[in-house]
């Protein structure tokens, strides 16, 4: 069947309200060449009714030339007309788009979102388009993230596909996802996905927490004696433990291991879901002097401000760690080299007024290998193992391995550096951040941060604030 290309009126042209491209961008260039050579491709459209008995058009294909034709003043254009069904439309204009590679990850979303629901399934669409079915049911949950947060960012249709799947990790929690499209294109974006994460962790450890206990019949604190202050101690009682998702192993373990040290007469727990905690209380013993008040308050706020503190710690490490991850292996040659020397000469000679480097004992050197095996290739022994007389994680097997890995031409300087990383990540805990403590060393932090920042790292608000002298 031959194909008939007519002139059609601009006036009778409309775009088409499912094109997946959402902006034609700056069609100068094409006006000018439209102006000067004509158009050399017809546009394909389908009929869209009539308006005063004038027949109209809608564009399915050729919208970037219809806005240059407009910019250069054509009144007619070449068009093929086809009678196309709703799901013809979509798929054609969403397979035109991403053959172009034009489309941004969040216009391609809405695309498959739209053929989908027309009743199109999974794998036809990725057929159609030439997509693997794990991209498209990737990008279809990016397109189920809720209007609600696309509007709360003005610059939510330029998100790169990584932020955008991170915010669509949050399905069904706008509130969170709001929260991360908001910080999104700055440096406090991988802190608050980073935040989000542990919080969901939190809640569920804590709906875990709970399960249990009631499945135990573990006692509970009467409700009219809860505290919102997990640091405070409730009429009648003095706390005890805390439990947490920041602890080792789910909340069963962490009880069982407790009860394993002692016996707790009269023991009550608090289950507090915004702290993510679980506190146990035993009766307060009695006693002829009056409680000093003033001293348990400031008892209290010092264990809040340490727990501040030491979430601070636990959450910059994971952050830096992920960063080492994936972006070391990648890193120019000048770069790496930088950060090697200047990594060196921090290990040497530290970062204060004196030469103060650093030296490490075996239990240094486990600290080492923990940090290591969390951003690189896992060393063969990376746990203590007391009942097989593994005590240090400086042993034989591990100094092998790594001395393997440095042997390797093409890799020695990213496992020179890796190793720099770990020795300085290793060094670094909740005393580092505080300056009251005594090991407190914002300066050799600082100069730490330095490094990382020159090679990219994003340095987030609350870090740059814990690292202000």
């Amino acid at each position: 069947m031959a194909i008939t290309i007519v002139d059609i009126p601009v006036s009778q042209l409309m775009p088409n309200p499912h094109n997946p491209r959402r902006d034609v961008g700056d069609v100068t260039e094409l006006a000018d060449s439209i102006r000067a050579q004509g158009i050399k491709q017809e546009l394909l459209v389908t009929p869209a009714g009539d308006r005063d008995g004038v027949p109209q058009y809608r564009v399915v294909i050729g919208h970037r030339r219809l806005a240059a034709a407009r910019l250069a003043g054509r009144d007619m254009v070449p068009c093929r007309i086809e009678e196309l069904t709703p799901r013809e439309e979509r798929e054609l204009m969403l397979v035109e788009n991403t053959q172009r590679a034009d489309l941004t990850p969040l216009e391609e979303a809405d695309g498959y979102q739209g053929l989908l629901d027309l009743g199109v399934k999974v794998k036809e669409m990725a057929v159609r388009t030439g997509r693997s079915m794990r991209l498209v049911r990737g990008r279809l949950k990016i397109a189920s993230i809720p209007r609600s947060v696309r509007e709360a960012s003005p610059s939510f249709a330029q998100l790169s596909l990584r932020e955008l799947e991170d915010i669509a990790e949050f399905d069904g929690d706008e509130k969170a996802q709001a929260r991360l499209a908001s910080k999104a294109g700055c440096n406090d974006f991988e802190w608050q996905l980073n935040r989000l994460r542990r919080e969901r962790d939190r809640r569920k450890w804590v709906e875990a927490a709970l399960l249990w206990a009631e499945s135990n019949d573990l006692p509970m604190l009467p409700d009219n004696l809860k505290t919102e202050d997990m640091w405070a101690n409730p009429t009648g009682y003095e706390r005890q433990r805390r439990f947490g998702q920041d602890y080792p192993g789910p909340f069963s373990k962490q009880w069982k291991d407790w009860m394993a040290e002692g016996s707790h007469p009269g023991v009550v727990i608090s289950i507090l879901e915004d702290a993510g905690s679980v506190v146990a209380y035993t009766p307060a013993r009695k006693t002829v002097t009056k409680p000093d008040e003033q001293a348990e308050a400031k008892r209290r706020m010092e264990r809040e401000r340490r727990h501040g503190i030491r979430e601070l710690a636990q959450a910059s490490a994971e952050l830096r760690r992920e960063w080492i991850r994936t972006t070391v292996p990648v890193l120019k040659a000048d770069v790496l080299r930088d950060m090697t020397e200047r990594l060196t000469l921090l290990e040497l000679m530290g970062a204060g007024d004196y030469m103060n480097g650093t030296s490490l004992d075996s239990n240094g050197w486990t600290r080492v290998v923990k940090a290591y095996s969390s951003f690189a290739k896992p060393l063969p022994v990376v746990d203590k193992d007391p009942e097989h007389g593994v005590y240090t994680l400086n042993v034989a097997e591990n100094a092998a391995e790594l001395r393997r890995r440095q042997s390797v031409p093409s890799r020695r300087g990213v496992e020179l550096l890796l190793l720099l990383l770990a020795r300085r990540e290793s060094a670094i805990d909740t005393d580092t951040w505080d300056r009251e403590a005594y090991q407190c060393d914002l300066k050799g932090l600082n100069a730490y941060y330095e490094v990382l920042e020159s090679a990219g790292y994003a340095v987030s608000d609350a870090e740059r604030k814990g690292l202000e002298q």
